[in-house]
């Protein structure tokens, strides 16, 4: 399984000003389960630099740059709140990595 982590930090008194803004990224750019479906509720907590949030998708075979095309133009919206950052990566489950590192997965 591929996986897209999406991460985010803001100031803690954007908190309001971000989730206003996320709904509105949400109703522009919804969830496409045919493209990748979110694994759990995503996650936020408070960190010294303010908030901290963080969201996975499994993603669909040969879905990648769709998944990515989705991420990046909602977390691109809300990158126009003062001092919020973020980070996109697509990881591979343990069992899609073993070839990676030359290794194969057996049970």
């Amino acid at each position: 399984m591929v996986v897209l982590v999406s991460e985010s930090w803001f100031p803690a008194n954007k908190s309001a000003e971000v989730g206003k803004l996320y709904l509105e990224t949400m109703k522009k750019y919804p969830d496409d389960n045919s493209v990748a479906k979110r694994v759990g509720l995503g996650a936020i907590w408070a960190v010294k630099e303010g908030m901290h949030s963080i969201t996975i998708y499994s993603i669909k075979p040969g879905k990648v740059k769709e998944a990515m095309d989705i991420a990046s133009k909602r977390t691109l919206m809300l990158s126009s709140i003062e001092g919020f950052k973020y980070q996109i990566n697509i990881a591979y489950d343990v069992v899609e990595a073993m070839p990676i590192v030359g290794l194969e997965y057996t049970e």
